[in-house]
This record gives C-alpha cells, sequence and structure tokens, in this order.
C-alpha cells in the first residue's frame, strides 16, 4: 500500500501556515494598532480594543530559498513544464529551506484598569520549516521523464532532507504597567495546547545499482546476470498527534498516516516578555522576547520509526518494485520501522526584537525608529535590521507607516502599514535577494474606553 496522506498533511500544513518570518516590523512601529502591543506586550495601545472573531489579527507570509510558490508546488507535483524546465533546477541551489508560519486570534480584547493595561486572547499559532535538498528534485524528475512511468532510478543519493510541523492552540493572559514617565514592562502568561508536532528527516537514502533498462519487461532479465548493488537508508520520522498518528504494517513499517480527527497531544506554558525606556523626551527605546516556552507531548499521542540500513541488494525480477517509488512524498518508499515512543518535550521558536522610534512634528505626529529583530526556527535562526517612518498621530483616524528591512538569507524588504478607524492591513515583501519573502497581515478591532490622550 503505497500512501501520502502524512506528507499531504505536513504539505496542507504548509500552504495554511504560509507567514514563516511573520515578525510583522512594519507594525512593530505604530502604537496605535494594538498588534504592536501583541509584539510587545510594554508597548501600551492608545485605548483598549474588542478584536473581532478571527480578523481581529490574521498574520500570513514565507520565506522561501524558492523563487516562488508556484515554482515549488509544480515541482512538487512533478508538473510535466518543470520536470523538462532546465532553468528551474539551475537557479535551484544544493540546500533550499524555507520557513512558513500561521498567527491567528481566535479571540481577543483589552481594557485599561488605572495606569495598567490588561489584554486576554485566544490564538492559533502553526510553524512549519523545511529543508530540501536539489539532489531530491533530481530524483523526482529523473523519476518521472521515464519511458515507463514507475521504474526504478538506478543512482540515488539523497541527505539532509527534513521537515518540522509545531502546531498548537494557546489562551494567555497579559498585564502592561507604565512605571513613571520613562520606564514600562509588560508581560503575556500563555496556556498552550498541543495539536500537532512531527519530525521527519531523511539524513542519507541512496544506492547504486545494476539493473535491466526496462525492469517492467520480464525478458529484460538475463540468465545468470546479477543485478543490485549498495543501498543505504538512514531515516525517521516522529509523529505527536491527538487525534491520530503513524500507522504500521504487519512487519512494523511504516504503511500510512492515520487521520482520525482533532485533539489535544500535549500541553505547555509560554511566555512574552517587554520593556520600554524613555531617556529623552520623544525618544523610545523598546526590548521583547515572545514565544519563551515550551510543550510537553503525551507518550500516547507519540508514535515514531527510524531507519538504519547499509545493505547489499540483490535485484530480482520478484523483489525490484520494492524500489520503485511513485514519489518522495510515500511514506513507503523509507522503509521505516517502529520504534519505542515516549512524551517529550519541544520548543515554540521564540522571537526577540530590540527597536527605538524617535517622534517629531509640534504634536508628534510623525515618527522615525530601527530594530533589530531574530527569529530562532526549527531550521535556521532569521534575523534583520528594520527602519521605518510614518505618519501615527495618537488619536487620528488615519495612520501610515513604511519600513525598509534587510533580513538575514532573503535580502532587502519594503513593508508597509495603513489604518483606518478600527481597520488595518499590512504587508511586507522581498524585492532584491536570494529568496522569496512576503508577509501580510489585517486586524479589525474596536476601541474601547477613553484614549489616553484625551483632555
Amino acid at each position: 500500500m503505497r500512501n501520502e496522506r502524512f506528507f499531504l498533511t505536513m504539505m496542507v500544513c504548509t500552504i495554511l501556515s504560509m507567514a514563516g518570518f511573520a515578525q510583522n516590523r512594519t507594525a512593530y512601529f505604530n502604537d496605535n494598532v494594538y498588534l504592536s502591543n501583541r509584539l510587545n506586550p510594554a508597548k501600551l495601545p492608545e485605548r483598549g480594543y474588542i478584536a473581532i472573531p478571527v480578523f481581529g489579527s490574521f498574520q500570513y507570509g514565507m520565506s522561501s530559498d524558492f523563487t516562488n510558490m508556484t515554482d515549488l508546488i509544480y515541482a512538487l507535483s512533478t508538473d510535466e513544464s518543470i520536470l523538462n524546465d532546465d532553468s528551474f533546477y539551475d537557479r535551484m541551489k544544493v540546500d533550499n529551506r524555507m520557513n512558513f508560519r500561521l498567527n491567528m486570534d481566535v479571540f481577543a480584547f483589552g481594557w485599561w484598569k488605572g495606569q495598567n493595561f490588561w489584554s486576554v486572547n485566544v490564538g492559533l499559532k502553526t510553524d512549519f520549516g523545511a529543508s530540501i535538498p536539489k539532489s531530491l528534485f533530481e530524483f523526482v524528475r529523473e523519476n518521472n521523464r521515464s519511458d515507463y512511468g514507475q521504474t526504478l532510478v538506478p543512482n540515488v543519493d539523497i541527505r539532509n532532507f527534513s521537515m518540522n510541523v509545531n502546531a498548537y492552540a494557546e489562551a494567555g493572559i497579559g498585564y502592561s504597567r507604565r512605571i513613571n514617565e520613562k520606564f514600562t514592562v509588560g508581560g503575556r502568561a500563555k496556556l498552550i495546547f498541543g495539536l500537532a508536532n512531527i519530525d521527519f528527516g531523511v539524513d542519507r537514502m541512496a544506492w547504486n545499482f545494476d539493473m535491466p533498462d526496462n525492469p517492467d519487461n520480464p525478458s529484460s532479465w538475463q540468465d545468470g546476470q546479477q543485478y543490485g548493488g549498495a543501498s543505504i537508508a538512514q531515516s525517521h520520522v516522529r509523529v505527536a498527534y491527538g487525534g491520530g498518528g503513524l500507522d504500521f504494517d504487519e512487519n512494523g513499517v511504516v504503511s500510512d498516516f492515520a487521520f482520525d480527527g482533532f485533539g489535544i497531544g500535549g500541553y505547555g506554558l509560554g511566555f512574552d516578555l517587554g520593556a520600554t525606556f524613555s531617556p529623552i523626551e520623544r525618544l523610545t527605546l523598546s526590548a521583547t522576547v515572545q514565544d519563551l516556552g515550551f510543550l510537553k507531548w503525551k507518550k500516547g499521542a507519540v508514535t515514531q520509526a527510524v531507519a538504519n540500513e547499509e545493505e547489499n541488494v540483490i535485484l530480482t525480477e520478484d523483489n525490484y518494485e520494492q524500489y520503485m517509488s511513485e514519489g518522495v512524498f510515500d511514506l513507503d518508499m523509507y522503509e521505516m520501522r517502529e520504534v519505542e515512543s515516549n512524551g517529550y518535550t519541544s520548543g515554540l521558536n521564540p522571537t526577540m526584537m530590540l527597536g527605538g522610534e524617535y517622534r517629531l512634528g509640534s504634536k508628534e505626529q510623525f515618527n522615525v525608529g530601527m530594530m533589530y529583530s531574530a527569529r530562532f526556527a526549527e531550521q535556521e535562526t532569521v534575523s534583520a535590521v528594520s527602519m521605518a517612518a510614518g505618519y501615527v498621530p495618537r488619536t487620528s483616524f488615519f495612520n501610515a507607516t513604511l519600513s525598509y528591512s534587510y533580513v538575514g538569507h532573503t535580502g532587502s524588504v519594503v513593508g508597509g502599514l495603513l489604518r483606518l478607524g478600527n481597520f488595518m492591513l499590512g504587508a511586507e515583501y522581498a524585492f532584491a535577494g536570494s529568496r522569496s519573502s512576503y508577509d501580510f497581515y489585517l486586524g479589525i478591532s474596536i476601541g474601547i474606553g477613553k484614549s489616553q490622550h484625551e483632555d
């Protein structure tokens, strides 16, 4: 049985969670949108708010070595135009990385109480990271360009192919306090509910076989001729999932991914911490760390399998089909066997931001700012240096901010944010560099309470 549901599930997570380096650098410089308080709990909003469910804060984006997502999707689906496009393979790196992330508030509100600001939210987060070697796509290409369909590729050497998914829900409560005119602090404590944690990796899959030109034709197998050669299989998969997991055949080999529904696979805690300091009038320095914490996955929700074999294979007319593949997204291809599963702990991929902002104008209606940010993802740490300028009067219906960032491994990124009353729309896009990247976010909220700057 060849079933691709496991990898299709991972790809669905990819498509749904395309918000790789979604740090919303532009929104960080506008205290008039409540998303700024979510990014740094010490940055105090002008008023309390009630976020519109789901659309109150929706953040979506991606960062990838692939030129664009169309190239990636076509390549994984073995589209004929990609398989025959040499320029696509010439553009591909030896190791192609991507990071995606989705943040969404299902429900959120905040309110002022004297000099203190309180907030509550319930949200969903999904992190996806992958490292896909060029050799994997070369294998797909050669396997599918064959005249015989499912034909064994005689020489394969795939290394360092990995995918990771971490999906969870959170329920948080935030508290911010203005200590004095110069100093504010804030924090948010979050109860984490683990939905899925998937770790798949191929350290090496290789073989070098002598074989008939057309193994599907019985007459091509010559009597007295020995076919086969060396084979190496080193891979692993671990799935923590409350609504299913890996299925195994009678020999203990992974055969399928069981999707039986949704459930809680683990629990954990998370924290966001922040502070701001104004050493002189109009200048504000800030620092924050998001998503410090862990998830403890239950033993009963975990299944895993490994392959670690080196052998000399003798190919015959009866067993060669074992090495034929319908595609790289086929668990049977990796011949991983079940091992004992235990509960374990995973991290939350924290983000750090250090910023400075200066207000300009007679009513401080303009600002300029700089920020350093770093996100510590599963596959790599991505850092950025950002500059921003905006029209951000505290009590105005209209706000606008523009930003420029240089992002490590990506290059130059431009961003913009527009606020019209209760509606906010923002985007960031990489216009130069070796890696494609974009980030899109929107927010709809209703202001409550009195403005902190009203007389």
